[in-house]
């Protein structure tokens, strides 16, 4: 495998919208340090580095400031770019080894269906300062660990959302789901999600933040697939299906750039 990179439009199928990653294709492991400037070089919310392993590919996820435990979009974005890179058959599926295991990538027409964790919010007060941070009122607070998910009153809340990222970058938690019921026929649900902590202010569409979305709405709604709207400026749609402790997710993809990465020594 050539060292290459790439960028993808994940989780939409127009480009200049859904969110932008960065792919990394390598032959073989890098040291932490060359990926973190290589993320913080690219500047976007996360870049993938991938390169083959015994049963599939190692795939490592950083934001341009810290390594993550799991991303959504871009792992949708390099399973594109090993489909469009003629590494993968159409046919055949993608297998990542991740630090949260081994995950899955189909080609379903023109979307493309991942096999993640659920990783449900428990119930928990609203932590000290958090509504405050976000500018209103908290109807519901959980968390699971990585992320505060918390529930406010509409969607034109959710939209008019202005938060506080100083205060927010605080919360000892990757970042903040903010969620309510959508105020359109098209979607179930709509969200947003903020994670200065980790250097990403607002991420335009989370593919992770969706394995505690689908099993709180599951709870709220009484059903197990959905249709949801991440309302950031650019905007994205997941499709997402529970299946006992995992959680399918589908989106759209569109191959941006590849160029030649010339300064991997």
């Amino acid at each position: 495998m050539e060292p290459a990179l790439y960028t993808v439009d994940a989780f939409t199928g127009r480009p200049f919208s859904g969110n932008p990653a960065a792919v990394c294709l390598l032959p073989g492991p890098r040291e932490d340090s060359w990926m973190r400037l290589l993320a913080r070089e690219m500047n976007l919310s996360e870049t993938a580095f991938v390169h083959p392993v015994d049963g599939g590919f190692s795939l490592r996820w950083w934001t341009p400031r810290v390594e993550v435990q799991l991303c959504g979009h871009a792992t949708l974005a390099a399973a594109c770019v090993l489909w469009e890179a003629g590494l993968l058959a159409p046919s055949e599926a993608a297998r990542f080894q991740t630090l949260s295991g081994w995950l899955t990538c189909r080609q379903e027409g023109d979307w493309i269906a991942m096999d993640f964790p659920a990783r449900p919010a428990l119930p928990c007060e609203t932590p000290a300062g958090l509504a405050e941070a976000l500018g209103c009122e908290v109807v519901a607070a959980g968390c699971n660990g990585m992320d505060y998910l918390v529930e406010v009153r509409d969607a034109p809340t959710l939209r008019g959302l202005a938060p506080d990222f100083e205060a927010l970058s605080k919360l000892p938690v990757r970042g903040v789901i903010v969620t309510s019921l959508s105020d359109s026929a098209e979607w179930d649900f709509v969200s947003r999600f903020f994670a200065p902590a980790v250097g990403v202010n607002e991420d335009p569409v989370t593919g992770s933040a969706h394995c505690a979305l689908g099993p709180y709405w599951a709870s709220r709604l009484g059903k197990a697939e959905f249709t949801a709207h991440q309302a950031s400026e650019r905007g994205g749609v997941v499709n997402l299906r529970l299946e006992g402790e995992r959680v399918w997710l589908r989106g759209q993809a569109v191959l941006m750039s590849e160029v030649r990465l010339r300064a991997w020594h």
